[in-house]
């Protein structure tokens, strides 16, 4: 992973396709601040991260993991017409012990709200 560009590296990050443990690796050498916003964090990534959650093929520990890489990153931003929604979800699994700790039925309880937020 190493030679993919920060884009290709945040794109693996949202759609966490790497294991996370490389892809932070490869990000944590570049800068931590960036000038500008490269990506969009869109509800599809979520809904595929929880999915995948209620599959069992990521643990509790592994989304909590991947939200808190995702927060606060100057580099990341919210796709708009949905930036509440997925600002608080994206919150609440990165802060369990701040909000409710995830579980199949939080998790279910997320996917409901993304999937019937409309967009404006």
């Amino acid at each position: 992973m190493n030679n993919l560009t920060r884009y290709q590296l945040l794109d693996a990050l949202l759609t966490f396709d790497q294991p996370l443990l490389d892809t932070l690796d490869s990000l944590n050498r570049l800068s931590w601040d960036s000038e500008e916003v490269l990506i969009k964090l869109k509800k599809e990534h979520i809904l595929h991260v929880l999915q995948r959650y209620l599959q069992g093929q990521l643990s509790i520990t592994d989304v909590e993991n991947w939200a808190n890489a995702i927060e606060g990153r100057e580099d990341i931003e919210s796709e708009e017409n949905a930036q509440g929604i997925i600002d608080e979800i994206l919150f609440d699994l990165a802060n369990p012990l701040l909000s409710q700790p995830l579980s199949p039925e939080s998790a279910q309880d997320y996917l409901t709200q993304l999937n019937s937020h409309i967009y404006v």
